[in-house]
């Protein structure tokens, strides 16, 4: 049995007819999605499981035949599958055209096949089945972003078109004006999706929303929720695991930013950080109740160009204060900078030491020890928040799951200490 299969996969008429066998696969699956959809909701729209297959089947019948006879027989194909797809709208009479424009698409990820562009054509439905099956989905994004959302992402999107080509790719005082700002598109980008997750969120429980509200920013988690607390004292226990939840998730946070710039970096930094997040997390389910309610966490969108330049100026300083106090003072200024910085932010020491790792100029256990100062400085501070803002009650509730989160830390750092000697 075995052996017949092997031949059956290494024969010719397998590799003769391969193209076709993908191809309808292929449009099979963007016809149940379709088939689905239309028991679903009832509605008559274009097409089911038999249209999509016989579309990609077209499409690579004509695909191949086009390379006997011309590409014009490719091209008839496709404008007499666009007039039948027309004639159907106008009979349907249906709002839309998701149906006709992912059945050209159909078409032509089976003539994609005949190519034997296998890959690109398997990527393609995929894409195309996740935007047909994620209506509900893209609409309900679409309903939680603001006109202004959009206008400060146009702003930011035109000002990195404009800009960007015009910075100097090269080093002042160890600063490149280029990878600076390169640094704010990818950590704006990061933080937006979490800014419109922790809007999504925000109808949901309070942990979920800390937890959400963590990949933007646990400082701004712990500011909106402490005083809550104060007009909710009977919820103090969701708002404390919401607080402790949210400044857990900055640990695998940090060690995303760093694998960006080095890999290497955060293959280490991995360890101490799933250690501080696990022990945050179980402290922030002891914490939490079954009762339901709901909270909203007041950040800002990180699209903003103001908020932008201000990352890209707070980074670029970071990065010029350690690198020179780097040479200066040895690893003890860095610690002094990683420390000063974590009060604001931990996003621009982060990245800045993971540059420092990769050009050599910073050793393993120094970029750790200096990344988790930081985070552990923020930590503290985040710590003190609950006091000022939330009253000694959630400073008591939390204490566990900041000590926690601290000992994780120094934990860690002991583990690499042992393991690098």
């Amino acid at each position: 049995m075995v052996e017949w299969i092997r031949e059956l996969i290494n024969s010719e008429t397998l590799h003769l007819y391969q193209p076709y066998i993908i191809s309808l696969i292929l449009g099979g699956l963007l016809g149940v999605e379709r088939e689905f959809k239309k028991q679903r909701e009832g509605t008559p729209t274009f097409g089911g499981i038999r249209t999509y297959t016989l579309i990609s089947l077209l499409g690579t019948l004509t695909a191949q035949l086009a390379g006997v006879y011309g590409s014009s027989v490719l091209a008839v194909a496709l404008a007499s599958l666009a007039a039948l797809l027309v004639v159907a709208q106008f009979f349907e009479k249906t709002p839309g055209l998701t149906s006709e424009v992912s059945a050209l698409l159909t078409f032509s990820i089976g003539a994609t096949c005949t190519l034997r562009e296998f890959q690109t054509a398997a990527a393609l439905s995929v894409a195309v089945l996740f935007i047909l099956s994620a209506k509900e989905q893209m609409h309900e994004f679409v309903r939680h972003v603001t006109l202004e959302d959009l206008f400060a992402f146009l702003k930011f999107a035109a000002v990195t078109v404009i800009i960007y080509p015009l910075l100097p790719d090269k080093n002042f005082y160890g600063v490149n004006p280029r990878e600076v700002w390169t640094m704010v598109v990818v950590i704006s980008t990061i933080d937006f999706l979490g800014y419109v997750l922790t809007k999504l969120a925000g109808e949901r429980g309070i942990v979920v929303t800390g937890l959400i509200g963590g990949l933007v920013s646990s400082t701004a988690v712990t500011a909106t929720f402490s005083p809550l607390v104060r007009a909710n004292p009977t919820l103090i226990s969701e708002y404390g695991a919401g607080i402790v939840g949210a400044s857990a998730i900055m640990f695998p946070r940090m060690t995303f930013l760093a694998g960006i710039v080095s890999l290497d970096f955060a293959k280490f930094l991995l360890i101490p950080s799933a250690i501080a997040f696990s022990l945050g997390i179980f402290s922030a389910y002891q914490l939490t109740k079954r009762k339901k309610s709901r909270a909203e966490v007041s950040v800002n969108n990180p699209y903003e160009l103001s908020n932008a330049i201000k990352f890209g100026l707070f980074y670029a300083f970071i990065l010029f204060l350690s690198r020179n106090s780097l040479k200066l003072f040895g690893d003890y200024g860095l610690y002094v900078v990683a420390a000063i910085s974590g009060l604001s932010d931990v996003d621009a020491i982060t990245l800045s030491v993971s540059k420092l790792f990769s050009s050599g100029e910073v050793s393993l256990i120094s970029a750790i020890v200096a990344v988790l100062l930081s985070a552990t400085v923020n930590t503290l501070f985040k710590w003190f928040l609950t006091l000022s803002m939330g009253g000694k009650e959630l400073f008591r509730t939390t204490a566990p799951g900041f000590i926690l989160l601290i000992a994780g830390e120094i934990t860690g750092i002991g583990i690499l200490w042992v393991v690098l000697r």
